[in-house]
């Protein structure tokens, strides 16, 4: 039970410390002050409703060198921002996040639409300007429902592709009545091709009836002529 606590007491330590080091860090920088920063912030929103983005754009397109073109959207949609939503109202909400070289802060403004901005200001570590972001003002039921709504089309769009892909597989089979009925149109198409008729050579029996009658002549002399010393002459009579 002592090992146990003991334990506990060390994590505990541990974690208290490196919260203390995250904060000392913290604190060491004296451009993070939120006072200092907020009014940074306040100072760069009233500039940004009061500069002329549009003029800005067309100086940087006529300069003759490379043009940052990150910037140069920026400021574009400063432009269609500033349209949209109209002059500088009340500062709502303010935010900040703040580490050991850099330093956020969030403001939420109302402006004369009715609609909010929330702007975004980001600080180096020597308290200067170093990014900034403008975007529209969303709840937490508008989030929601975006997201929903996002969810329904995605889900439209996996069911209607597999809807399709069905009816593919579905038409496979007239596919192959379709291959299957012209192939037994093309057998049905082809021509019979009729063989010509063989001549048949008739045989000369009458040359076979005299080979016959000579061979048969030849042994009947043979069988009838035998000389008495053993030999044989043999006649042959031509018929």
């Amino acid at each position: 039970m002592k090992k146990k606590l003991c334990l506990i007491f060390c994590i505990v330590s541990c974690i208290l410390m490196m919260a203390g080091c995250s904060l000392s860090l913290t604190k060491t920088n004296k451009n993070f002050d939120k006072a200092t920063l907020e009014k940074n912030a306040d100072s760069f929103v009233k500039s940004w409703f009061s500069y002329d983005f549009e003029s800005a754009v067309k100086s940087m397109k006529e300069q003759s060198t490379e043009v940052d073109e990150d910037a140069v959207n920026q400021y574009k949609e400063s432009v269609q921002l500033k349209k949209e939503y109209g002059k500088q109202g009340k500062k709502v909400d303010t935010d900040f996040t703040i580490s050991s070289d850099s330093a956020t802060v969030v403001e939420t403004y109302t402006t004369s639409s009715g609609k909010k901005l929330i702007f975004s200001v980001t600080y180096d570590e020597k308290g200067q300007t170093s990014s900034w972001k403008v975007e529209e003002y969303t709840s937490l039921g508008q989030k929601m429902s975006k997201a929903g709504l996002n969810t329904i089309l995605s889900m439209a769009i996996v069911f209607a592709v597999l809807i399709f892909i069905a009816l593919v597989i579905a038409q496979f089979k007239h596919i192959a009545n379709f291959q299957n009925g012209a192939k037994k149109e093309e057998v049905k198409a082809e021509p019979v091709v009729e063989t010509a008729p063989v001549a048949v050579e008739e045989e000369n029996l009458v040359d076979d009836l005299e080979l016959v009658a000579v061979i048969t002549a030849a042994i009947a002399a043979a069988s009838e002529t035998e000389s008495a010393d053993g030999l044989v002459i043999r006649s042959i009579i031509r018929r």
